[in-house]
């Protein structure tokens, strides 16, 4: 994590140290002389959810303290209170441009905590509305890099990537964003009528190649029939009889016979 520069006079001067040293003496020594009505000032009680970030103290840096009863000098120290609770944004909808050029409306949810409260308080003034206003700038440039099917489809990839958008972001916030949840994808009205037509010719393509692909099948099919029946005469003569009981079956006033040109060759070669 990169550190926030501090002064050279703030980390070494001997002034410094002997003036803090000072402050705090004269902070104990009012705390001491007020007592017991200074206590109404400086204990603070910390939920078990939060952690109270001390800052203003003139010899650390910013730390924690909490949860429970903690001491803040007066005049040296303030404390800056951070939820750790798990929150929820809902990100408001708005119209994105898909890579094939489809309007959608998209609108999503985000679950994000803090995981540093140190970094949380010293590094955003509202680090709730910085993560909002990240989360929504960045969901529409991320979404609009996909196609319609794609974010149809594929939206545990997309949840994962737009995750990993917002771990790179984040983290030097001491935040962390646990899920993302893409909730609602509508087209535009004026949309939906032109892929209705385009998904309806597809359709329509996409059966042609199919019956062809059928037909091609079939062919094969029969021409490998007939080349198996050259090498059997008898097999041309069974299946002319089957052809012939199968259209006995059926009430017809006219039946057109055809005669195999090897049975002309039979009684031809007998007589």
């Amino acid at each position: 994590m990169e550190e926030i520069a501090v002064s050279p006079w703030s980390a070494n001067s001997r002034l410094r140290w002997a003036a803090t040293l000072s402050l705090y003496i004269l902070s104990y020594a009012l705390v001491v002389l007020t007592a017991p009505l200074s206590f109404f000032f400086v204990l603070h009680q910390i939920p078990e959810y939060e952690r109270a970030v001390v800052l203003g103290s003139t010899i650390d840096l910013a730390y924690i303290r909490g949860p429970g009863l903690i001491f803040v000098l007066p005049f040296l120290e303030k404390i800056r209170r951070i939820d750790t609770r798990t929150k929820v944004y809902e990100i408001p909808p708005q119209q994105i441009l898909s890579t094939d050029s489809v309007t959608l409306t998209v609108d999503a949810v985000i679950y994000y905590r803090v995981f540093d409260p140190v970094r949380a308080a010293c590094r955003l003034l509202d680090y709730n509305q910085s993560v909002r206003s990240l989360a929504a700038s960045t969901l529409g440039s991320i979404l609009g890099t996909y196609t319609l099917s794609a974010l149809l489809a594929e939206r545990e990839e997309i949840a994962k990537a737009v995750m990993k958008v917002f771990h790179s972001a984040c983290d030097p916030w001491g935040i962390t964003v646990e899920r993302v949840e893409v909730k609602n994808l509508s087209v535009a009205r004026e949309m939906v009528k032109s892929m209705a037509v385009e998904a309806q010719a597809s359709r329509v393509a996409n059966g042609l190649l199919i019956m062809q692909k059928g037909e091609g099948k079939s062919l094969e099919k029969i021409k490998l029939a007939a080349d198996e029946m050259q090498t059997c005469s008898a097999s041309i003569v069974l299946k002319y009889m089957q052809v012939l009981k199968n259209i006995s079956t059926e009430k017809n006033h006219t039946v057109v016979l055809p005669i195999p040109k090897i049975l002309l060759q039979i009684n031809q070669n007998k007589s």
